[in-house]
């Protein structure tokens, strides 16, 4: 389905429905050997909920358009319809089928990560809660144009929260095993996931997390396997009531080198809007360093 061929229908969707969402001018610059590229990026967000009895129809959409680029993606997270009742609901419709622990590592993805949002896979999904704290999960989604089954059970356990997943689908689509699990340990909160997947040259792949808060941020530190290993660390600093600091860095030695990313954002909040300066740095095995500044304005509506 063509993103461009989405737009009557968002637009209609957004005058005939009470929605919020925001829109956002932003500049993102590339600078490397010596060469700087300025790209000038819109984006936007349209969250819709509409209930009706105990059905309910969402959409979270995340459309951006490059103009440097003249690339545009409609950004679906979700555009679905849905049942629910106590003992059980159901869905069909484009939504994600979230299988991750980790916060900041991708070890098993199902859909190419999104730095906004987590996009949707269309399909459908039955739900049934045997008790109040079990969830038995199945899903039939299409991914890469094959079909892909999907069975996830999450529950709570002396205290422990786990997830089972299991995967399955024609190649090129995946075949897995996962299982995750999270506990709080005094102020931490412990986390962590493995997979045994097929179709792989390394079919195990797992990490371990945690986080906790250290003065008036969120600290989390990560390490994990997938083909290489893997550190990833994040610090959310609320410097004040309006102003926020964001700071990460994540190593890869999965590419036959080490691969780093860095990141520092600076983000002014009001109840109308957002400012955003930033600046990420890139160095891929071979290439050296390759910065990334960014400075965004967005306006909530």
């Amino acid at each position: 389905m063509r993103a461009s061929a989405l737009l009557p229908w968002l637009l209609g969707l957004a005058l005939a429905l009470e929605t919020s969402g925001s829109l956002e001018v932003r500049l993102e610059g590339r600078y490397a050997g010596g060469v700087f590229a300025l790209e000038p990026v819109y984006a936007g967000s349209l969250l819709v909920s509409e209930a009706w009895g105990d059905w309910l129809a969402e959409a979270a959409l995340y459309p951006r358009w490059n103009l440097a680029t003249q690339d545009f993606d409609a950004g679906i997270s979700k555009l679905e319809l849905s049942y629910g009742a106590p003992a059980y609901a159901l869905g069909a419709g484009a939504s994600p089928e979230p299988t991750a622990v980790l916060r900041l590592l991708s070890l098993f993805p199902l859909a190419p990560p999104r730095p906004d949002f987590a996009p949707g896979l269309w399909g459908g999904w039955l739900e049934v809660y045997p008790d109040p704290f079990t969830r038995l999960r199945l899903a039939l989604r299409r991914l890469r144009d094959r079909p892909l089954g999907l069975f996830r059970a999450d529950g709570r356990l002396a205290g422990v929260d786990y997830q089972l997943t299991a995967l399955y689908g024609p190649a090129p689509s995946p075949a897995a095993l996962g299982a995750g699990a999270t506990v709080r340990l005094g102020p931490w909160v412990v986390y962590g996931e493995g997979w045994r997947g097929w179709r792989t040259a390394n079919p195990w792949r797992g990490g371990v997390g945690a986080t906790r808060y250290l003065g008036s941020g969120l600290f989390t530190i990560e390490a994990g396997y997938r083909e290489g290993g893997q550190l990833a660390t994040a610090y959310t600093w609320q410097a004040s009531e309006s102003w926020t600091v964001d700071a990460s860095l994540h190593s890869d030695w999965a590419l036959g080198g080490v691969r780093l990313a860095a990141f520092a954002g600076l983000l002014h909040s009001s109840d109308d809007g957002d400012v955003t300066l930033a600046l990420g740095a890139l160095r891929l095995p071979g290439a050296g360093w390759r910065l990334q500044p960014s400075f965004g304005v967005c306006v909530y509506y």
